[in-house]
């Protein structure tokens, strides 16, 4: 198979630690982040970026060619409802999910114009399965994430495309550290792991497509 992904949010966190993992397993990625000045939420630069991708097909360089889309882009602004600005809310959304819908739509259009079985694993968070106070925007923007990953499996499904919704339990992360600096981070569940099981998804994982893959301790 060839062993070229796209992974967004790869510049820090489990983005970085995914990127990491593949380097490591012989893949090549393709970083999509502000790191490298794209924006998962601007439609025309992941449109822009992605058309580049149709040349190396017209190319047939299989080297360059994305078999799996990872949407790790993520941010948690903790908030209860009497501190709520609702920007910080709208901005949630629009990184959480808006971004992860533009990039969703862009690399299934790449796979349904050239057949591709390609793979979309969208990252949640048990979060979006339950309360989370003083969180309610991250955890609203996951339950978001969730139904529209089961929904776009069943869009997909035709095109012979496959769609995993995973969430996270917590784990040691750059946004854990910084949304709960008190939790035990020596008895939490590793990004390294994490990584792992995620890529796992993309030479395996035939028969978990259309449900909630939680990932806890």
């Amino acid at each position: 198979m060839d062993k070229t992904i796209m992974i967004t949010g790869s510049s820090r966190g489990l983005g970085a630690q995914i990127a990491k993992e593949a380097c490591k397993k012989g893949y090549y990625y393709y970083g999509i982040s502000r790191f490298n000045d794209l924006d998962v939420v601007n439609y025309d630069d992941i449109k822009n970026y992605i058309l580049g991708f149709y040349d190396v097909y017209y190319d047939e360089n299989p080297n360059g060619r994305p078999v799996a889309l990872i949407n790790n882009a993520g941010i948690c602004v903790p908030e209860n409802i009497f501190e709520l600005n609702i920007e910080n809310f709208i901005e949630t959304f629009r990184i959480n999910l808006f971004g992860l819908v533009n990039c969703c739509n862009l690399y299934a259009k790449l796979c349904k114009d050239f057949s591709i079985k390609g793979k979309i694993i969208n990252i949640a968070s048990t979060a979006g399965l339950g309360a989370r106070p003083g969180r309610s925007a991250y955890a609203a923007s996951k339950a978001a994430v969730i139904n529209f990953s089961l929904s776009l499996t069943e869009e997909l499904r035709p095109y012979g495309l496959k769609v995993y919704c995973v969430a996270p339990g917590a784990f040691e992360s750059d946004m854990r550290r910084e949304i709960a600096p008190d939790d035990d981070f020596k008895k939490m569940l590793k990004p390294d792991k994490v990584a792992r099981f995620i890529l796992s998804l993309i030479e395996d994982g035939e028969l978990l497509d259309g449900q909630i893959i939680k990932i806890i301790k």
